[in-house]
């Protein structure tokens, strides 16, 4: 089996479609996604429409929570909070429903876990290797089945191992093969909002009989979903799209440059 893992859409959903193309080319039979579905961007119901149409799996985010009441939007700095009151006034009852519904945790295979950020707590950011252990002990005591945990929220794709002999190791390759021995957690990086300095689009893939994990990148052109943001006063921090752009030095790249100058705040 074949397994795409998706995360941190943000309303997002050209960097969306772009992904699910990818990912229809590449032969998966399942997707899910991490949560952090709306929020940020200014496409949530056109989000919440392929989620539901393409019938994936998701369990739900911080924005997500936020969204429909269930966690104070106090939580989060102030662009987010802005996005998040907008986002309250469009979504229709059918969306509120179905973000509501969303689980904490689901899992795809008894051994794989695919939670927010961390078991329990979609608000925790796992960034050093005294918080990845940590997680390791709990989830060891908890389900000592799990041998791979998804992770989201920081929107930075990166890979966590701890050797059985307590070591906590970060592959720096984007083609790991996985050792049956560790433990590993798995961020796929952001759909619609990456942070890691790369503006496209991220997502991860787990070939779950040759054990195998990808990390996964998709160009799209943000230039409509910018425009919409800035439309409704959200100015989402773009810049790392324009450095990458002008470093390649390409005539595609300084027309993509080009097009977004009206566009970026």
């Amino acid at each position: 089996m074949r397994l795409a893992i998706i995360s941190d859409i943000h309303s997002n959903v050209d960097a969306l479609q772009a992904v699910l193309a990818d990912i229809r080319a590449s032969d998966v039979q399942h997707v899910v996604c991490l949560g952090d579905l709306v929020g940020y961007h200014t496409f949530p119901r056109e989000t919440l429409a392929v989620l539901r149409d393409s019938e994936i799996r998701s369990v739900h985010g911080n924005h997500d929570l936020m969204a429909v009441g269930r966690l104070p939007r106090d939580d989060c700095g102030p662009v987010a909070r802005k996005a998040i009151r907008w986002t309250q006034t469009v979504l229709t009852e059918e969306d509120r429903h179905y973000l509501a519904s969303l689980p904490s945790e689901l899992y795809p295979q008894r051994s794989i876990l695919c939670v927010h950020s961390a078991p329990g707590d979609p608000l925790v950011r796992l960034r050093t290797s005294g918080q990845f252990y940590g997680e390791y002990l709990r989830i060891g005591e908890s389900d000592p089945e799990v041998r791979l945990c998804f992770t989201g929220h920081t929107h930075v794709a990166r890979a966590m191992m701890i050797t059985p002999r307590g070591e906590v190791l970060c592959p720096l390759e984007r083609d790991i093969a996985l050792d049956p021995a560790a433990f590993y957690f798995v961020n796929p990086g952001s759909v619609g909002c990456p942070r890691d300095g790369d503006y496209r689009a991220a997502y991860a893939m787990l070939d779950c009989g040759a054990q195998r994990l990808s990390f996964r990148r998709v160009n799209y052109d943000p230039t409509r979903v910018l425009r919409e943001d800035r439309r409704h006063g959200i100015r989402v921090e773009f810049g790392p799209f324009v450095r990458r752009s002008l470093r390649s030095r390409t005539l595609a790249a300084v027309r993509r440059v080009a097009r977004l100058i009206d566009v970026l705040p």
